[in-house]
């Protein structure tokens, strides 16, 4: 069952929410950031809404709920500045805005969209919390209902037979059959009895009569793959049947008639094509009454631990295994790596991996030989010396890793024992933490004040100079990729550039 997690301390919205009428959704109300944020690890949840007013460390709570590695979409409600101030942290991470003087019932609206396209990516498996990705679901909620044509365009292996299917699953003709050509590596003759069919004898080795797709397909979807690599000859024949819905079988007499929505897709420029008289223009308007472009790996990143995770657990029930997940250092990997095969790419490494390890965590040295990007991916966490045994100094680098984690993991046991006091109507509130616990403040930014300007040799800011300093040695001076190793976005590393006067 899906879930809807909201997190706000206005009761007026709490009392709104309490009557949303969701069906088949679970609806869960918390004033806490941890007990929201524990909730959502749990899973299954598909919309998460944030009313960032009365949350001053509202940016802390939202790169907590993106460290979650779930595709939940998220709902902002707030001022629009609030929205802007996240998006360096994550910006392809797609989040819905609502003013912060919205009424409940708008937010009711954007909840229900969301839920409506979250049926649409259940449906198609498709993954993913980017924009690309959410505007790509926008777009086939809108088009599947429709019965026109659909020209799906993108690199191979970025998931356009998913979409296809998709547009078939959500709309009306979702009982009906959903028949898949590759029109690549065809000649003329055998695509056209592909497509059309053949009759008994119509050629050496034709023993008996064949249905094509076209028939096949009659009343649901026909998807034709590489439509692009189409001979020009079967195109004259392949546009006729397109639009009267009429065709004959290769050797045969009588004309068939067949109602299908055609779906194509291609990873060529169809019109670069049109231009240099390789494919037919009246064919290719006909095909782009809406074009739906699958975006490559590369530039949603933000999705590869999302789809790392889902692919992960797909094949830990598949096999029966019991990898845990994979190490922070062998995730930064992933993410650095460019990807040329897309999802299909990540998603044979990632079974590899999983069949190869079997239990325990995935780690960079169980990482394919093609995805080790020795100076990117980060080291050891714990402080080693520089040398051999007996060496007096230590790497400052690698301690500042050290220090560096060790923050964080505080700042997660922090927000686990933070306490918010409960609503009255939300009754013990699944998955609170019981009883209040003290909070001890570990550094001096937590307290409210900063020692940026503090010198102080070995402190923690010495070593995070240290080891901003090291990452761009160690990425050849790439601002992106050093900003990947340290695990910040590269806004932030331009201001602690601009800080250290290292820019």
């Amino acid at each position: 069952m899906r879930s809807v997690v909201l997190l706000s301390r206005r009761h007026r919205l709490y009392a709104a929410a309490a009557d949303w009428n969701l069906p088949d959704v679970e609806l869960f109300l918390f004033d806490s950031p941890s007990e929201a944020l524990a909730r959502m690890a749990m899973g299954k949840t598909s919309v998460f809404v944030f009313d960032v007013r009365d949350y001053p460390r509202y940016r802390h709570v939202a790169r907590k709920f993106f460290d979650l590695k779930t595709d939940a979409d998220m709902v902002l409600v707030g001022e629009a500045d609030s929205v802007e101030e996240l998006r360096p942290e994550d910006p392809g991470v797609a989040i819905r805005h609502v003013e912060h003087d919205a009424e409940p019932a708008e937010i009711h609206q954007v909840v229900v969209r969301l839920l409506q396209l979250r049926r649409v990516r259940e449906r198609s498996r498709i993954v993913g919390r980017s924009r690309a990705i959410a505007e790509m679901l926008s777009l086939i909620a809108h088009a599947a209902p429709l019965n026109v044509n659909v020209l799906i365009l993108g690199e191979s292996g970025t998931g356009k037979e998913l979409v296809a299917r998709a547009l078939h699953d959500n709309s009306p003709r979702a009982d009906k059959p959903f028949i898949s050509l590759n029109c690549g590596a065809m000649s003329e003759g055998v695509l056209e009895s592909e497509l059309f069919g053949h009759a008994k004898g119509a050629f050496t080795g034709a023993v008996a009569d064949h249905d094509g797709v076209f028939r096949r397909a009659d009343k649901g979807t026909l998807f034709l793959d590489e439509v692009a690599e189409m001979p020009l000859g079967m195109q004259t024949r392949f546009l006729r049947a397109l639009e009267t819905g009429e065709f004959t079988p290769v050797g045969g007499r009588a004309t068939l008639h067949s109602d299908i929505r055609l779906v194509a897709a291609t990873h060529r420029d169809l019109g670069a094509d049109v231009t240099a008289g390789r494919f037919r223009q009246d064919l290719y308007y006909r095909l782009r009454v809406v074009v739906i472009d699958t975006p490559p790996l590369r530039d949603r990143r933000e999705d590869i631990p999302v789809l790392a995770s889902a692919f992960l657990a797909e094949e830990n029930a598949r096999y029966d295994l019991h990898v845990k997940g994979m190490t922070r250092g062998a995730e930064q990997a992933l993410l650095t790596h460019d990807w040329p095969g897309n999802v299909r790419e990540l998603r044979n490494a990632i079974s590899a991996m999983v069949v190869l390890k079997q239990r325990g965590m995935i780690g960079e040295d169980d990482l394919p030989a093609d995805l080790r990007q020795p100076g990117i991916t980060p080291g050891p966490y714990l402080p080693v010396p520089l040398a051999g045994v007996g060496h007096s100094e230590f790497d400052m680098g690698v301690i500042a890793s050290g220090l560096l984690e060790i923050r964080r993991e505080l700042h997660e046991i922090r927000a686990m024992l933070e306490h918010g006091s409960p609503a009255p109507w939300m009754g013990d509130g699944d998955g609170r933490l019981p009883g209040p616990r003290e909070v001890v403040e570990t550094f001096a930014g937590d307290a409210g004040y900063s020692t940026m300007h503090e010198e102080i040799p070995g402190d923690l800011q010495t070593a995070e100079r240290t080891l901003i300093e090291a990452a761009l040695r160690s990425s050849g001076g790439n601002r992106r990729k050093a900003a990947l190793r340290l695990g910040i976005s590269e806004r932030t590393l331009y201001r602690k550039l601009k800080h250290w006067g290292l820019s």
